[in-house]
């Protein structure tokens, strides 16, 4: 009676998902590991979910092309939301996410407030390195995210093209005093230059 309790409510949870939602073991903290375990892969042999890596599934979506996946970003979110912790894309992910480069990473990297480590989803490298307290304190994470890939790209190494997306970014904060706070946090040379850059724009 209590496996066909804990049956129904793993089986509700799965139909209520939305489809390239994540679905994951540790979404049933209160039973047993390897019986949720055991249920997930089942549902994954029937088709109702895909098992993406160990303890992590994912509730199908179909779309033109075959099964839609979900993106690393969702993935590595919903591994932050379970596991309590920040996560901050750094390297040529957060490059990639600004448009500062249109290169693929063979690794999907963040920072993390939580545990190092690598998970190979589908194939796919996720990567979670520790960062310390300060690369967390921002008010804005989209401003702790730039700052990360602008770190990346190196001073000095901007060209014309990225430069102008910089721009771009930039005319969001102006006359923000929090984004002012925030930019005080990065490196200096960052700082310089994106405190030059909101000059630049309110004098337009």
């Amino acid at each position: 009676m209590k496996d066909d309790f804990i049956g129904n409510i793993v089986n509700n949870a799965i139909n209520k998902a939305t489809p390239k939602s994540l679905v994951m073991i540790a979404d049933f903290p209160e039973y047993d590991p390897s019986y949720i375990s055991k249920l997930l892969s089942s549902a994954a042999d029937e088709g109702r979910l895909v098992r993406l890596s160990g303890g992590i599934f994912m509730k199908p979506a179909n779309s033109t092309y075959g099964m839609a996946m979900p993106s690393m970003m969702q993935v590595a979110e919903a591994i932050a939301e379970r596991d309590h912790v920040q996560i901050l894309p750094v390297g040529e992910t957060a490059e990639n996410m600004f448009g500062l480069s249109e290169q693929v990473p063979m690794k999907t990297m963040f920072l993390t407030s939580g545990s190092a480590r690598t998970i190979n989803i589908n194939g796919r490298m996720l990567q979670f390195k520790r960062g310390v307290p300060r690369n967390f304190a921002y008010k804005d994470k989209n401003l702790a995210a730039f700052c990360q890939a602008l770190k990346s790209i190196g001073d000095g190494n901007l060209t014309e093209e990225q430069m102008s997306i910089v721009y771009d970014i930039m005319k969001h904060y102006t006359s923000n005093a929090e984004a002012r706070a925030d930019i005080l946090l990065m490196p200096i040379w960052i700082r310089r230059l994106l405190l030059k850059v909101l000059k630049d724009i309110e004098k337009q």
